[in-house]
């Protein structure tokens, strides 16, 4: 392969995880796009629920 693969970021609860800019983020028709930081409040709580949802791959 060249290396030139696209990558398809990960999504939880419809928001794509963006580990490298440390963000939430959905785009929807009206709503246009939503960014939620890490650091923020709504981001907190999403990491916390994501990582409650797949603690079962580090048991």
């Amino acid at each position: 392969m060249d290396g030139n693969v696209p990558f398809q970021l990960p999504v939880f609860n419809g928001y794509t995880v963006d580990k490298r800019l440390r963000q939430f983020r959905k785009i929807g028709r009206d709503m246009g796009i939503e960014f939620i930081e890490f650091d923020s409040n709504k981001g907190l709580k999403l990491l916390i629920e994501m990582e409650e949802y797949f603690s079962f791959l580090f048991d």
